[in-house]
């Protein structure tokens, strides 16, 4: 089973003229394209160096799509889409691309993938951070799964990291692990 380590934040919500706790995921590292295509070789046998050109194709494939206007199936994942962020505006001359503030690329997730990580992911609260970001000791907890996980059914045999049924042995450590077999 997975972990999430969560931190909340008392933070100004200036349209509700409040302070409010404010929780967000705590993100571990940022795993470089090199490490992936490193665990992406050792899991499929396939040489580093081909399966680097390979990403590398993947990678101008998908950003090409993208610049095209096209959504993107990542298999078992979901879909990469373009959005944007226009203003709302009364004259139709003014509607467009000239309303348009950014272009962005979103993820949506598939409905397997938010099923596995619904029953398989442990949410831990880490702590409480005040605005200035100092840490309150007597608010700080590791109360286990706070959030709504809904239990769920592990089956396979992969001994450690999230149990899907696949042998995730050669994933690298989220940056939670302690050493317990929990990623």
């Amino acid at each position: 089973m997975g972990q999430i380590n969560l931190t909340s934040q008392l933070k100004r919500i200036a349209y509700k003229d409040t302070s409010l706790y404010v929780t967000s995921p705590d993100i571990y590292s940022k795993i470089p394209s090199e490490t992936v295509i490193e665990y992406a070789s050792e899991n499929s046998g396939i040489p580093k160096a081909q399966m680097a050109s390979a990403f590398y194709a993947l990678n101008q494939t998908v950003r090409q799509f993208l610049l095209n206007g096209h959504s993107i199936e990542l298999m078992h994942l979901g879909y990469l889409y373009l959005s944007v962020s226009a203003k709302a505006v009364e004259d139709e001359e003014d509607a467009g691309a000239k309303a348009v503030k950014r272009v962005s690329v979103k993820f949506r997730q598939n409905k397997k993938l938010r099923n596995l990580i619904n029953s398989n992911v442990q949410l831990v609260n880490e702590l409480v951070k005040k605005d200035d970001d100092s840490t309150d000791p007597d608010s700080s907890t590791s109360s286990a799964n706070t959030g709504d996980n809904n239990g769920g059914t592990n089956s396979g045999n992969n001994n450690g990291g999230t149990n899907t049924g696949d042998d995730n042995s050669n994933l690298p450590p989220s940056g939670g692990d302690d050493g317990d077999g929990v990623i």
